[in-house]
């Protein structure tokens, strides 16, 4: 009974317990203080308001079981979570329950044990989705390269007379390079939002990644640890349409972003920039892709080209060779096709399918009794 109540301890008479939020709460305050990246801690705001707090946000830490945690993650996917979404939430439920052992709050984590949802496959095909060069060229062709002023509606709701003139579509001549950066160098969305002129290498003709733009936030953290401490070569045509635009911005000093919106010089949106590149391709007649798929369109090139995965990894930033290995079908075959070739090649004078000479003559021995002798 000793060891058991130093295991799990009682807590005092009156003592305060605290619930699940004061637990959640309490971690969030820890990884503030640590200083993980903004967007993974509003992504814990995010599921400890939505799901946690109104399941069970109020119970105290000490009452939570293992069935009530696999209870709770019934019931997010009856409400229509997908299975890796409810993974993520038992998570963070998870390491909500360390923390509270750390503090001596409670004495074992019930998600421990809890069943989990499986890792189901994705219904999506298994094939890159990428852009071909003539897709990519139609793409871009159908982007204005100038400032579009847009014409006012010839009536507005309730009134009379014609709508205001909305303002002018200024995105056109810089949604069309950085379209071509991705495609180009592969860099991650975030990257290219982040990415500044002093990063762009002139004389050795490199990118060099070492900021990215995600949720409202600049940091030197990416991805991985190879993330922001790659650097990428510029193809010729790539640097010169950098050079031209560089002349075009307002924005080319040091510090400010090689993508900057034109009218305010802050990032781009998201959002919207994905929703361009989309509407797009939807006009060039070309299939709809997503805008990180200008990743895959530079690694699969890449491949094709016959340049070694290590040298795609180290330029995408892979922090895992395996997560490169998805391009290793798109490269040249020849040596895997010499490989069959001589796996099926002639042996001891029999060919596949062609039976020698000799041993069509052979006389076939069949077992006879002696009887039949």
């Amino acid at each position: 009974m000793q060891e058991a109540e130093e295991h799990k301890p009682r807590p005092a008479p009156g003592a305060h317990v605290p619930s699940v939020d004061d637990a959640a709460d309490s971690l969030r305050e820890r990884l503030e203080l640590r200083g993980t990246r903004k967007s993974y801690r509003e992504s814990c705001e995010y599921m400890q308001r939505v799901h946690i707090t109104p399941q069970m946000g109020d119970h105290k830490i000490t009452d939570v079981s293992t069935a009530d945690v696999e209870a709770f993650g019934r019931a997010l996917l009856k409400g229509g979570l997908a299975p890796k979404s409810v993974r993520n939430m038992l998570g963070f439920l998870h390491a909500v329950f360390e923390h509270a052992i750390d503090r001596g709050w409670v004495g074992e984590n019930p998600v421990r044990r809890a069943e989990k949802p499986r890792r189901r496959r994705s219904n999506t095909s298994a094939d890159i989705q990428f852009l071909t060069v003539t897709e990519l060229e139609a793409v871009i062709r159908v982007i204005p390269d100038e400032v579009v002023v847009r014409r006012p509606a010839p009536t507005r709701r309730g009134r009379r007379g014609p709508a205001p003139p909305p303002s002018p579509d200024v995105l056109g001549p810089v949604l069309r390079v950085v379209i071509l950066t991705a495609a180009m160098t592969g860099l991650r969305q975030s990257e290219l939002l982040g990415l500044r002129w002093r990063d762009v290498d002139w004389a050795a003709q490199r990118i060099r990644v070492r900021n990215t733009f995600v949720r409202g936030e600049h940091s030197t953290e990416g991805k991985s640890l190879l993330s922001t401490r790659r650097s990428v070569p510029m193809t010729d045509r790539l640097a010169g349409d950098l050079d031209r635009w560089s002349k075009r911005s307002e924005y080319r000093g040091d510090d400010d972003l090689v993508f900057a919106h034109p009218s305010t010089g802050s990032p781009l949106d998201r959002s919207k920039l994905s929703k361009r590149f989309k509407a797009a391709c939807r006009a060039a007649g070309v299939r709809e892709v997503k805008f990180h798929d200008l990743r895959h369109t530079f690694a699969t090139r890449l491949a094709a080209s016959g340049q070694p995965l290590r040298t795609i990894q180290e330029f995408l930033g892979h922090a895992d060779s395996k997560t490169t290995q998805i391009y290793a079908h798109y490269a040249p075959s020849e040596r895997e096709v010499q490989m069959v070739n001589d796996a099926f090649a002639s042996d001891a004078g029999v060919q596949f399918g062609v039976q020698s000479e000799e041993n069509s003559q052979a006389p076939s021995t069949t077992n006879t009794s002696k009887h039949g002798a």
